[in-house]
């Protein structure tokens, strides 16, 4: 195999990546959901993002039978939350780190996204092998 063919073949793997991070997180969410554990959060800061209808939310909560607080954020549309509101965290029980709230990476539109940039990337490298490598260098 020639160094031509390694790059895009990396091309391709690296357009890839994205996608393969989604489905990761999406199905670590999943497992949360399903055998997690449920704690009451407390909303502590509600921050807007620039540009954008969106907000970050920070939260913190205490685990099953643990003083110990823990804390987390996500980000959602605008106006949901204000500082003081709870709502349902899902936790692992052996790592309260890994927590999450339902509806979390549900959107099918950024699994979409990942389709269309794996798809691009593997179209990309199939018009560079096609053109071969006196096309490029």
């Amino acid at each position: 195999m020639s160094t031509y063919n390694v790059l895009l073949l990396i091309l391709a793997l690296l357009g890839f990546m994205p996608l393969i991070i989604i489905l990761y997180k999406r199905n670590r969410v999943k497992k949360i959901l399903t055998t997690g554990l449920v704690a009451k959060a407390v909303v502590y800061d509600v921050r807007p993002i620039p540009r954008t209808a969106s907000e970050s939310v920070l939260y913190w909560f205490h685990a099953q039978n643990s003083a110990q607080q823990y804390t987390g954020n996500l980000m959602i549309k605008a106006g949901l939350y204000k500082n003081g509101d709870t709502l349902d965290v899902y936790y692992l029980q052996g790592n309260p780190q890994r927590n999450t709230v339902n509806g979390a990476w549900g959107s099918p539109v950024i699994v979409g996204f990942g389709i269309a940039l794996a798809a691009f990337a593997l179209f990309a490298a199939y018009k560079l092998y096609q053109m071969g490598p006196e096309a490029i260098m």
